[in-house]
């Protein structure tokens, strides 16, 4: 069966959904857009306060990367913006960046370089997305495996629940880039300084939130709950003639209009934003890929993961025209609430963008009265969301190795920034993948009374003219080694006079690895001994010409793989094998 091969990318995905678009299809989208623009506002504010930035930040994200990406990708329900994963990455990055190389830069013209690192980081992300789009790149998060990405959104959720409990309890923040375990302990070194408001506030915010949303689950609860704190707030400092309670109000909330800039590659900012950026990019990459896919189970929709991603990089190189906004990832629960309510386009992502605009335009003034701890519980309530703890109990029980991978990820974001985690985790996989490619499957064979293959016990004292050996798995440098002691160890039993390599199931080998079958041969000629290989697939015979080794190998003692008869080119090779021997005697006979 032929594997499907990944479709080319498109600059005009939308067409075919136009030409069949009806007015039952706007209807269906409008409604779900508006549902979806109304969340997006006080989920992109909360968004905004978890990265560190004016809450104008996240809505640009929200508003120009949904509507981009929607346009310009795959899925029909995928919604993007900002979320927490990119959020939290962003914080530490950009304070990271300050804190190790701009340590003297404080006031506004701290606050302004945060702004061009900013710019930076998602200009780099839109074209890395855009590189991996045209050039297939985002197939390398095929090898990160799943307890990886389980324990890097463990450490983001720990490090969103300490970021968040600062303001829940109406604590000071720590200064400076520190990681989440330094965090963690300043948080409860400082408990004595709690405000007692504030966690009446977001106590209140966090019930809410959850009864509403159990309650009414297609209803724009984060809204709801917001404006209600907020007027509990406002009436609290009304009664108590003192703002108590902290409030937006005393962040800068920025100019709730967009205004362009052209941000160039400054090189001496590049080495120091790209590592942030590759990760943010790729955990981006990673997050849309997950939900899209999820919800592409539901509605039978085919994906193609290289528009998403165009898409997706599209978005982040025109946010990076817009000054002070964040990137853009997916979003799990708009993208969740857009289908729910039967969106039946991509439309409807993007009409969710310009309804957003809308809400901007008339409500931003009411900003400033948000409770900062009812955005955090806003934050706090999403975390399940991001902890599938179904899949993290059967990573740690199915094999020890899956766990450790876990935990090693985890604890690395506790210690580390959660980008240097993020490559961590990443390195942690593909060495896990390599270790266990490696090494190859090796098995020895023996004919039966019946002429059938069977495979001999390893502990078996085994001692025979003819040894068939089976190799199985990737044939490639990483191997040659172990491939190579292997099969120097059967060699060195002297009563061997013949060895027939079974490759049935290789299908990919390199250079190194035909370096060690020529070692093998060389050393059984040396001895008066052969080598035959049965099982040849086209792939391995292609590889083997190229090199040169049916030439010095001999053609005769090469046998084609038959996918009828597996076994048949064994037994020709056994034949052969035996006919070598037995001319070597003869020959040898005759000398004497």
């Amino acid at each position: 069966m032929q594997i499907p091969r990944s479709r080319a990318v498109s600059f005009f995905p939308f067409k075919d959904e136009l030409r069949g678009y009806s007015f039952g299809f706007l209807r269906d989208d409008m409604l779900a857009a508006l549902a979806v623009a109304l969340m997006t506002i006080p989920q992109s504010i909360a968004y905004s306060l978890l990265a560190g930035l004016p809450p104008v930040a996240g809505v640009f994200s929200a508003i120009f990367g949904t509507i981009f990406t929607a346009l310009l990708g795959s899925s029909r329900h995928l919604v993007s913006g900002p979320s927490t994963g990119v959020a939290i990455l962003i914080q530490t990055s950009i304070s990271d960046i300050l804190y190790n190389y701009f340590p003297l830069v404080a006031g506004a013209e701290r606050e302004l370089l945060t702004l061009q690192i900013l710019g930076q980081i998602v200009l780099v992300m839109g074209l890395i997305q855009i590189a991996a789009a045209f050039f297939n790149v985002s197939k390398l998060l095929q090898f990160v495996s799943r307890p990886v990405v389980l324990g890097y959104f463990a450490g983001i959720v720990v490090a969103i629940v300490v970021a968040q409990m600062f303001y829940f309890f109406g604590i000071p923040s720590i200064e400076g880039d520190q990681p989440i375990l330094i965090k963690g302990i300043y948080f409860f070194l400082t408990l004595q300084q709690v405000n007692w408001g504030s966690v009446g506030v977001g106590l209140v915010g966090l019930i809410f939130l959850i009864a509403f949303k159990k309650k009414f689950p297609n209803w724009p609860h984060a809204l709801v709950m917001l404006v209600l704190t907020s007027a509990l707030v406002q009436g609290i400092h009304l009664w108590l003639q003192e703002p108590l309670i902290p409030t937006l109000s005393k962040f800068p909330l920025g100019n709730p209009f967009p205004a362009l800039t052209f941000p160039l590659l400054d090189l001496s900012l590049l080495n120091k934003v790209f590592p942030a950026a590759a990760a943010i990019a790729f955990l981006a990459i990673l997050e849309v890929f997950s939900i899209s896919r999820h919800i592409a189970t539901l509605s039978g929709q085919k994906l193609s993961v290289n528009q998403d991603v165009f898409g997706l990089g599209v978005g982040n190189t025109i946010l990076a025209l817009i000054a002070g906004a964040m990137p853009a990832s997916g979003s799990a629960s708009r993208s969740s609430l857009n289908y729910r309510l039967h969106a039946k386009t991509r439309i409807a992502a993007i009409l969710s963008g310009l309804f957003a605009t809308l809400i901007l335009f008339f409500c931003w003034p009411l900003v400033q009265m948000i409770p900062l701890a009812a955005l955090a519980a806003l934050l706090i309530s999403t975390v399940p969301m991001l902890m599938n703890l179904h899949e993290i109990k059967l990573s740690l029980r199915a094999t020890r190795e899956d766990a450790w991978v876990f935990f090693l990820t985890f604890i690395s974001c506790l210690i580390f920034s959660l980008d240097v985690a993020f490559f961590i985790g990443i390195v942690i996989s593909i060495g896990n993948f390599l270790r266990k490619s490696s090494t190859p499957h090796l098995l020895e064979y023996a004919f039966n009374s019946k002429g059938r293959l069977m495979i001999i016990n390893p502990q078996e004292d085994v001692h025979r003219k003819v040894r068939i050996i089976g190799i199985a798995g990737e044939l490639y440098f990483a191997s040659a080694d172990v491939f190579q002691s292997a099969l120097q160890s059967v060699a060195e039993d002297r009563y061997v006079q013949a060895i027939v390599l079974r490759l049935n199931t290789v299908y990919n080998m390199d250079a190194s690895m035909c370096l060690a079958i020529m070692a093998l041969h060389d050393l059984l000629k040396s001895t008066g001994r052969f080598l035959v290989i049965s099982g040849v697939t086209e792939e391995v015979w292609h590889v083997f010409h190229r090199a040169g080794l049916v030439k010095q190998l001999g053609l005769d003692n090469l046998y084609f793989t038959d996918e009828s008869n597996p076994q048949f080119s064994t037994w020709k090779a056994c034949l052969r094998a035996q006919e070598l021997i037995h001319r070597h005697a003869e020959q040898d006979a005759k000398n004497e």
